[in-house]
């Protein structure tokens, strides 16, 4: 059995009990960095065995599927939030079905579900796109594409690159159009920026230094407000 296993965003107390049992009760424990996962069950007092997961690798994926077709219980954690969305998993996933392996996952945080849960855009239907490429145009052609759905789109971005992302945002889309920034969700510094793709553009580029982890979501209608200033709420 693989058991795809969510771990918290940021605050600990959002640890499901039943992703706890599992990972309590499998004979060991694949995750992209050891030392981050073995904090994570040191914190809950667990000592399950850990093993890193590469998800290109496929020696390593072979290694995995070896141990589940002979009956061992294994569950994948990633950083945060939940495997295989935008974070490894999915070519193991794929290889334990294509091998009749059972496969069992633990409902739990995800970024895209959590951020767009508190934009305040429309998500009865969207469209999520992971990490942008990196190229400009790239960008911009995707974000065009996906903006002709109508629908909200969700991307992930660095703090490096989310000026960049909301710079080809406004292009493909328009400065106007609606938009919802979330950054360090449920940690200790979550913030949103809620308006135009123009004022939160504007709202972070007023900053010295951008740090944390970004969802940005916008959608193709124009924003309606008499004032396009980013509401911001830390």
């Amino acid at each position: 059995m693989l058991t795809i296993v969510p771990t918290p965003l940021g605050n600990l107390e959002d640890m499901p009990p039943r992703a706890l049992r599992a990972l309590k009760e499998a004979q060991a424990v694949y995750c992209e960095d050891t030392r981050r996962t073995r904090a994570l069950l040191s914190h809950f007092g667990l000592s399950s065995p850990l093993l890193r997961y590469n998800e290109r690798d496929q020696r390593c994926r072979g290694q995995v599927l070896e141990r589940l077709s002979s009956g061992q219980s294994l569950a994948l954690v990633c950083d945060a939030g939940l495997p295989c969305i935008s974070d490894p998993g999915w070519r193991l996933v794929a290889l334990a079905r294509r091998g009749r392996v059972p496969v069992s996952v633990i409902p739990g945080g995800s970024a895209v579900t959590t951020a767009l849960a508190g934009s305040g855009l429309p998500a009865d239907s969207f469209v999520f796109l992971g990490f942008l490429p990196r190229s400009a145009g790239k960008q911009r052609a995707l974000l065009e594409s996906a903006a002709r759905l109508e629908k909200t789109i969700v991307a992930y971005e660095s703090p490096f690159r989310v000026l960049d992302l909301l710079a080809a945002a406004a292009q493909a889309l328009g400065a106007g159009a609606q938009c919802c920034v979330a950054r360090e969700l449920s940690k200790l510094h979550e913030e949103w920026l809620y308006g135009t793709i123009e004022s939160a553009r504007a709202a972070l580029s007023e900053r010295k230094e951008i740090l944390g982890e970004f969802v940005v979501m916008l959608n193709p209608r124009p924003f309606e407000n008499n004032d396009n200033d980013a509401d911001h709420q830390a």
